[in-house]
């Protein structure tokens, strides 16, 4: 495997590795991928999410003969939606609207997953699930909403397979394809369910921040992704997020061996 680094958002910097590789897919991941409310976000997501993906999407057209499989979001507003509920929603929404229209006027293969909520290993810190499972590790309160939000779970094994299936089997168009389960679970079970397979329920607050205005909630249309990618996900959420405990937990424990050797070496 070889590693190119680039920076997106500079179209200079997409040219040259589209020359330079001249793939025959592209999965493109790029995003700021921050779920906040807050107006000072919106630069980065449309730096990091909007002209990224439209750098991409250009060059890829520019370069011909090749597939980009974007990644998009259930936080996208749909048709019962007056706009988008965040500067992230916003970003995801302007991008699918380039990649379908840039592959009706130019002809590039763009295929789009629409992830529903995505969790794992490795998943970044500041993600309630992530941030409650260290929380409860390091023995420290975790602080969270109502959790009262629905939400369609999907394990990130999942979803990685539904990405490799869009890549490999013919270009279906570029009509969007939920990825996720297909039912809800509320926030406070899962966290919950952190709590009991931790055995640290005690440190959960629910109430103790307020919740995030305009939380969408939807589930995945499953059939779609069954029938144009005979994907569905496999992946129970007890048995994902005990893979994401053992991985934060395993990842906490090995850095433990190697602090305490450059302690001892530096004595």
């Amino acid at each position: 495997m070889t590693w190119k680094e680039c920076d997106a958002s500079i179209i200079e910097d997409v040219r040259r590795l589209f020359e330079e590789v001249q793939p025959e897919i592209v999965y493109h991941l790029t995003s700021d991928s921050k779920g906040g409310r807050e107006i000072a976000i919106v630069p980065d997501s449309v730096r990091n999410d909007v002209i990224a993906g439209t750098n991409v999407l250009v060059e890829a057209t520019r370069i011909g003969k090749v597939r980009v499989v974007l990644a998009g979001s259930f936080e996208e507003p749909s048709r019962d939606d007056d706009f988008p509920c965040s500067p992230y929603a916003a970003a995801k929404s302007t991008i699918t609207s380039y990649g379908r229209m840039i592959s009706a006027l130019g002809g590039l293969e763009v295929s789009i997953l629409r992830l529903m909520m995505t969790y794992g290993p490795r998943q970044k810190s500041n993600k309630v699930l992530p941030y409650v499972i260290n929380r409860l590790k390091a023995g420290q309160i975790a602080e969270v909403g109502s959790g009262s939000r629905m939400l369609d779970w999907v394990y990130v094994d999942d979803v990685v397979d539904a990405f490799l299936r869009v890549g490999s089997l013919p270009w279906t168009g570029s009509e969007p394809i939920d990825i996720g389960t297909g039912s809800l679970m509320r926030l406070r079970d899962s966290i919950e369910t952190i709590g009991k397979l931790m055995g640290r329920s005690d440190l959960l607050r629910f109430g103790a921040i307020n919740d995030r205005v305009l939380e969408r909630e939807e589930t995945a249309d499953v059939e779609t992704a069954l029938q144009k990618l005979g994907w569905r996900a496999s992946t129970s959420f007890r048995n994902g997020i005990r893979a994401t405990i053992d991985s934060i937990i395993a990842a906490i424990l090995c850095v433990i061996p190697l602090l305490i050797f450059q302690c001892g070496s530096d004595a």
